[in-house]
């Protein structure tokens, strides 16, 4: 469960990982009635998804546009509890700054250049707005985080723009463009990157990564931490061979992975 954010009368825009791998979505608006979902677009890459809702008569929300928020800025956040008996009550929400804009990794193959971190803790589900003090859309609620004065991250609305033509024809990465995709859990430590599992199914688990591996390089390319990891693995694209050396039991082995394409796997 989760929140969405009117883009078009008919459109709404969420976090990808809430309708990743549904065979069925429904939405309830704020009037409380339940509308089917016709049709989903993922963005892996962005960490977005755009639901299409036919005829749902939806009140567009205003997009900031290309603009970034900085550190300092006043934001508020609005989302949904997932109480059914709250559907016709007022939503929860919360206020707070921006602390930061920049780089974040994720261990489910994930990279931002620029997320927006908040001081604002989410008072319900992930996917509602971001907001300026004019009201505008800036970001979309993804994430809580744990570090002391970061404790919620948000998408910026620029990447559903950059992307929106592309989510809208349901097609948001041509196949020419996409990367390499390995299905597997990198964890980064003090004393390296370490696998801390794989998904079932996935290139790695085929190619035989296994969990409490601890990796040396990629490619001959030696990686230190999650950046430089997925930096190393997006030169490649699905079906080429990525060389992995790992450590195991206190020996090296060399694993060659033939890459994925999450789009494919997540269909």
């Amino acid at each position: 469960m989760g929140a969405g954010i009117a883009v078009t009368p008919d459109q709404l825009l969420t976090v990808n990982y809430l309708v990743l791998g549904a065979t069925e979505t429904e939405t309830v608006g704020l009037d409380g009635r339940t509308r089917p979902v016709s049709r989903i677009s993922l963005d892996h890459d962005s960490g977005l998804a755009l639901l299409t809702v036919d005829g749902a008569g939806f009140e567009p929300a205003e997009l900031a546009g290309s603009e970034l928020p900085r550190p300092g800025d006043p934001v508020f956040m609005l989302t949904c509890t997932g109480d059914p008996e709250r559907r016709d009550k007022e939503r929860p929400g919360a206020s707070g700054h921006v602390v930061f804009v920049g780089p974040f990794e994720a261990f489910w193959e994930y990279m931002l250049d620029q997320a927006i971190m908040t001081t604002i803790v989410n008072p319900g589900l992930a996917g509602g707005p971001l907001l300026d003090r004019r009201g505008r859309v800036i970001g979309v609620v993804s994430l809580g985080l744990a570090a002391v004065g970061r404790y919620s991250l948000a998408i910026p609305t620029r990447l559903f723009l950059e992307r929106r033509s592309r989510l809208e024809s349901g097609h948001p990465v041509p196949g020419s463009e996409r990367h390499a995709w390995i299905g597997f859990y990198p964890q980064a430590s003090d004393g390296g990157i370490a696998i801390s599992g794989v998904v079932p199914g996935g290139p790695a688990e085929s190619a035989g990564l296994q969990r409490g591996d601890l990796l040396v390089s990629v490619d001959g390319h030696a990686v230190q931490n999650l950046r430089q990891l997925y930096r190393t693995l997006w030169r490649k694209h699905p079906g080429e061979t990525v060389g992995m050396q790992v450590l195991r039991e206190e020996s090296i082995h060399v694993i060659e992975v033939v890459a994925g394409d999450r789009y494919d796997f997540y269909k």
